[in-house]
């Protein structure tokens, strides 16, 4: 017998209208993609990647990339490890990272492809032996390039899509952009004679040497600098390659700086190197020095100069350093912007930041107090 309902009426259309009202909306589908990567490559995708492995390059920073999307937990097979030390933050955010398999360091594509991965994540900007390896072996790989803004907006817009979560991948966007925003509205068109010049040096003693590097001008920190109202002093006397480059003091006297930000080798006290280089006869010669402007960049777990996710922290920090007055404590209080970054973008609770991330927080002042 036929259904003489009007409003039934076998229209397929409305069937398909009614199972949507009652069981909600189906999850979106996965068509295969072709993203560009940081290497330049036109990447496709067959499907969502459910076994994804890292290497390469400090490895910590891609890793800290993904754990901002949840789907990381389960997906995430194994990593790359460069150092004896655990990732203590990741271990926080996820109960299972103590699970996940680690390929010693510069592993060989059998010991990658023996992971049965369907996508490789790398950090880098140029395209590698071990990707064209990957590649005769049917695997992809996606590089991130992280170090300026633009390329750790565009790395995190392929990870929305190789998680199939552009959602996320917006709402991360969209944090960074309004803390960028901020800075650039107030330090954005600041005169040259109004920036003040700054230097950003490493200071560590591998090999019971003193050794003082400056960034290349693609790094991080440079751009750290640049964003947040100042003048890198050290440009013109570098070249243009990548990594960290050493430098000697009679350097940094020549360029004598307003302002000095230190980063100082994990396994080194950073308040005792400034306490050192305010007792040294010739670092106190140093306009920087004189006017007590020497700053040790802040930490947490992981510092802030790096190119993982914390970056957008270290260039608040250094723009409200260098120009307190043009930040009000309602625009710009460091001590909510952190708690803001770690609920915002790793989903952490207040109480839980507060207990195991507060604690390890050094947010070194505007001035040395000795």
């Amino acid at each position: 017998m036929e259904n003489s309902n009007p409003l039934w009426g076998g229209n397929p259309l409305l069937i398909f209208v009614l199972a949507i009202m009652a069981f909600g909306c189906p999850a979106p589908l996965f068509a295969a993609i072709t993203l560009v990567d940081a290497a330049g490559q036109h990447l496709t995708l067959e499907k969502i990647p459910t076994r994804i492995v890292l290497v390469g390059t400090a490895p910590f920073v891609p890793l800290h990339m993904l754990y901002l999307f949840e789907e990381t937990k389960d997906r995430l097979k194994g990593f790359e490890v460069k150092t004896k030390q655990k990732d203590e933050f990741l271990s926080l955010i996820d109960p299972n990272f103590s699970s996940k398999i680690t390929l010693k360091t510069n592993p060989g594509p059998e010991s990658v492809a023996a992971l049965t991965p369907d996508l490789v994540i790398s950090k880098g900007t140029q395209i590698t032996p071990m990707a064209r390896s990957l590649k005769v072996l049917g695997i992809p790989i996606l590089y991130l390039g992280a170090e300026t803004p633009d390329m750790f907006l565009r790395d995190i817009k392929n990870l929305g899509v190789v998680l199939n979560n552009p959602q996320r991948a917006d709402q991360i966007m969209d944090y960074y952009r309004s803390k960028l925003s901020l800075i650039h509205e107030k330090v954005g068109a600041l005169e040259p004679r109004a920036r003040p010049r700054v230097l950003v040096v490493e200071y560590s003693n591998r090999g019971n040497a003193i050794t003082l590097k400056v960034p290349a001008p693609s790094w991080t920190q440079t751009q750290q600098v640049t964003l947040s109202g100042g003048t890198p002093v050290w440009l013109d006397n570098i070249d243009a390659g990548n990594g960290w480059k050493m430098t000697g003091f009679e350097q940094i006297a020549a360029w004598n700086p307003d302002k000095i930000f230190l980063v100082v080798w994990y396994r080194l006290q950073g308040p005792e190197v400034i306490r050192t280089l305010y007792k040294d006869a010739k670092w106190q010669q140093l306009k920087a020095m004189k006017q007590k402007d020497i700053h040790l960049f802040p930490k947490d777990i992981f510092g802030w100069d790096t190119p993982s996710p914390r970056w957008i922290l270290g260039a608040l920090w250094m723009a409200k350093v260098s120009f307190p007055d043009k930040f009000s404590s309602q625009e710009l209080n460091m001590g909510s912007t952190i708690m803001e970054f770690f609920k915002r973008l790793y989903h952490l609770e207040e109480p839980f930041i507060r207990r195991h991330i507060i604690p390890e927080i050094y947010l070194h002042g505007l001035e040395y107090e000795n």
